[in-house]
């Protein structure tokens, strides 16, 4: 098992719409994903499958303050 950011699995082994086609889903939503900066993790498994993760803190969003 190895695992890549998005960013550095484009760039060294494959494009986006291989990518995409693996995680069936549309092409483009890997270039706004790639885009947008978020912190996307792709694991490429032994048997050759591909899973992409997206690593986010708990909770993802802060906290609303009574005003």
């Amino acid at each position: 098992m190895k695992k890549f950011p998005l960013g550095e699995y484009l760039a060294t082994e494959g494009t986006q719409q291989k990518l995409a086609d693996a995680l069936g889903i549309q092409q483009s939503a890997v270039s706004q994903m790639a885009r947008s900066g978020r912190n996307i993790e792709i694991t490429v498994h032994a048997d050759g499958q591909i899973e992409a993760n997206e690593i986010r803190p708990i909770p993802a969003r802060p906290k609303r303050t009574a005003a």
